[in-house]
């Protein structure tokens, strides 16, 4: 999807949005799939202190995208879409569900934002990661990066010395991005290992609590939020083994609804991109620990032809015209996979 993207200039989906070219294709053509939408921070520029910009919205943004999503799509719960297409039924035209994944704490004001607009969404939670759990280690990631004294970070990856500049702040935005691939490509023990090599070399720096409490959970519940899980660690599932993988699967679901006191149904994968991060041994863990299915990273629509245990999602921009002119364009390039 970022191929189609990157060859429409920002001021033409701007000019098709404003005059009405996009109402003309959800009218006329309506989609019979889903966009499920996958968001993450919803923030201002305080946000890049645990969240990358790339998967964040300004509070401002999302606003224009709710009250437009809730004027012009039919917007259903991710539950309820799966229902309808595990039961073989036909969506309404023009569906959209919203999701988001990790739990930051400025969910709870999405959540409200939401609410207000009369409309729902499923909140992916990595259980483990809430205020009093371990922190979130792709935000501690970008809190002890910036605390670093030394112009060359060293680490001990399994027994190999890797030396990773940090000398200024395009050094330091590398050094966020190679920590981070190199967290998700070991197994946990390793993973903990640099964390703890990391957190030293940044002199015990402490992460500011960028996450959720269980009390905030409890209240985006209330307002008609539904929750997921997300592991418990947020670990990339092939690297962490199929064993501590389904702990970190099952543990999430059994966390959750410990708490919740609500029937967890939902999973989505964590750490989508370049990487590998499920697999069909991993989808069999998730039909298998009681999920009805599970969301992936994989830009597309999701229809009847997905398999409920890797369904697609439709990865948000700021603008809202770039994300309607992927609603109304380029889903005609991106079909649901079989």
């Amino acid at each position: 999807m970022s191929s189609v993207r990157s060859q429409i200039a920002p001021a033409a989906k701007s000019l098709l949005f404003h005059a009405g070219g996009c109402a003309a294709l959800r009218r006329l053509l309506p989609s019979h799939d889903v966009a499920i939408l996958r968001y993450h921070a919803v923030c201002g520029d305080e946000g890049a202190a645990y969240a990358d910009p790339g998967i964040s919205v300004s509070p401002e943004a999302f606003d224009r995208h709710i009250r437009y999503l809730a004027a012009n799509y039919t917007v259903l719960s991710l539950a309820e879409v799966v229902a309808r297409l595990r039961g073989r039924q036909p969506l309404p035209g023009n569906t959209v569900a919203i999701t988001f994944d990790d739990g930051y704490a400025d969910n709870l004001e999405a959540a409200r934002t939401l609410n207000r607009y009369g409309v729902s969404a499923t909140f992916f939670i990595a259980a483990g990661c809430l205020v009093g759990g371990d922190p979130f280690w792709p935000a501690e990631i970008r809190s002890l990066v910036r605390a670093l004294s030394e112009p060359v970070l060293t680490l001990d990856v399994a027994g190999s010395a890797v030396a990773i500049p940090v000398h200024d702040a395009t050094a330091r935005q590398a050094a966020v991005r190679r920590l981070t691939k190199l967290f998700k490509s070991n197994p946990v023990p390793v993973r903990e290992s640099l964390r703890d090599q990391l957190r030293r070399a940044a002199g015990g720096a402490r992460m500011p609590d960028c996450m959720l409490t269980w009390e905030q959970l409890a209240e985006m519940q209330r307002l008609g939020m539904t929750i997921g899980a997300h592991t418990l660690t947020h670990p990339n599932l092939p690297s962490a083994g199929l064993d501590t993988a389904t702990r970190e699967i099952v543990g999430s679901k059994d966390r959750l609804e410990r708490e919740l006191g609500q029937p967890v149904t939902l999973f989505s994968y964590p750490n989508g991109g370049a990487e590998r991060y499920y697999t069909p041994d991993l989808q069999r863990v998730v039909a298998a620990s009681g999920f009805a299915a599970a969301a992936t990273s994989h830009n597309a629509f999701a229809g009847p032809v997905s398999d409920l245990y890797a369904l697609e999602r439709i990865e948000v921009e700021e603008r809202i015209e770039d994300l309607v002119f992927a609603l109304e364009v380029e889903r005609f390039a991106f079909k649901p996979a079989r």
